[in-house]
């Protein structure tokens, strides 16, 4: 009677570890596909966010590209002709400028939120503040050299951005079609817009430009010609006042990246 007691216990045992066991693979099993289904949803989130960004960066590009165009024919009349005609359309051109500053502001709250991009997020607010600066220069009526090559550093960085998001989307779609690594997923929620190798270009790009251009600026406070037409002495020591700060700037974004402040 006792040991059929104990071979019913042992057995009862055994049930319960082989139950607990089962329960242990369904938990595991579960979390594996809630991860999947996680890693899913960011991946479609990236590519939304990617295709969103690049559609308002080219529609900012294509807008800019008229606003620079525009500046430059500006630029081709005579000072003698310069009248109040001259001023309005050099007013009417500030507030399209200022328009696309607005588009900026509406990539800038998107990338803030998304949070993995430190560099894209930079180059927007760098060239939301050259676009403050352009729309300034020409409401006072400034459509001279200053303001031109802002406008192109504008152009440039949007098609540096598109180009980006661009291949971007292209490793995402990649992505999908080739099988999962060996191994466990990554955590879910861990990928970032892109990958810091781009962000790392974006970083190299703003230096070389701010570099560029910082000594261009300071050859001409030194030359005794005035290389730049209409721009005054106290316009250039702003725009290298300026670009001083955004080297600062671009230090502490490379410092953020090392120090993994994106993740």
């Amino acid at each position: 009677m006792r040991e059929a007691q104990r071979k019913l216990e042992e057995a009862k045992r055994d049930e319960a570890a082989k139950a607990q066991e089962e329960a242990k693979e369904e938990l595991i099993k579960a979390k594996a596909e809630l991860e999947e289904i996680l890693r899913q949803l960011r991946e479609e989130e990236i590519a939304r966010t990617l295709a969103l960004l690049e559609s308002r960066f080219r529609k900012m590009w294509e807008a800019q590209v008229q606003v620079y165009e525009t500046t430059m024919r500006l630029d081709q009349i005579p000072d003698s002709d310069r009248g109040r005609e001259f001023a309005i359309r050099s007013n009417n051109l500030s507030g399209d400028q200022r328009k696309i500053l607005v588009e900026a502001d509406k990539a800038l709250l998107l990338l803030r939120e998304e949070g993995s991009s430190i560099a894209f997020t930079e180059s927007v607010e760098q060239i939301r503040d050259e676009m403050e600066y352009v729309s300034e220069r020409l409401a006072n009526v400034k459509v001279d050299f200053l303001t031109q090559e802002s406008e192109e550093e504008i152009i440039a960085t949007l098609e540096e951005m598109i180009e980006a998001l661009q291949q971007a989307q292209k490793e995402l779609e990649d992505s999908d079609s080739k099988p999962p690594p060996p191994g466990p997923p990554p955590p879910p929620g861990e990928d970032p817009l892109v990958d810091q190798l781009a962000e790392l270009r974006m970083i190299r790009s703003l230096q070389k430009r701010v570099y560029t251009r910082t000594k261009r600026y300071a050859r001409m406070l030194k030359s005794e010609l005035d290389e730049v037409g209409q721009a005054e002495t106290d316009d250039l020591v702003k725009a290298l006042f300026n670009l001083s700060r955004r080297e600062d700037r671009i230090r502490e974004i490379v410092r953020d990246i090392h120090l993994g402040r994106n993740k």
